[in-house]
């Protein structure tokens, strides 16, 4: 099994946009289960709409793709697992 990455698009109509999440796990249900928990622990509920099983995600996202002005440049490691937009993953 090898670790993917992944892109949850909570906000459709701000597809590649900074109100998404970024992360890295080995299946779609892990990616979930890492971005709640993350948010959780960080205290950040009500900051961000969670992603559920209808949330659109994009396996392998090209992070070319990604918001210029915001995500790109405050992302975390797209290779290491867990969340990397918004950049939880490296501290």
């Amino acid at each position: 099994m090898k670790l993917t990455r992944y892109w949850f698009v909570v906000f459709p109509e701000d597809r590649f946009g900074p109100r998404n999440f970024g992360v890295t796990a080995y299946s779609k249900q892990e990616g979930i289960t890492i971005i709640t928990s993350a948010v959780n622990k960080i205290e950040w509920q009500g900051l961000y709409q969670l992603p559920d099983d209808n949330t659109e995600v994009i396996e392998n996202i090209d992070v070319r793709l990604l918001d210029q002005g915001h995500v790109i440049p405050n992302m975390g490691v797209v290779t290491f697992k867990g969340v990397w937009f918004p950049n939880l993953n490296i501290h």
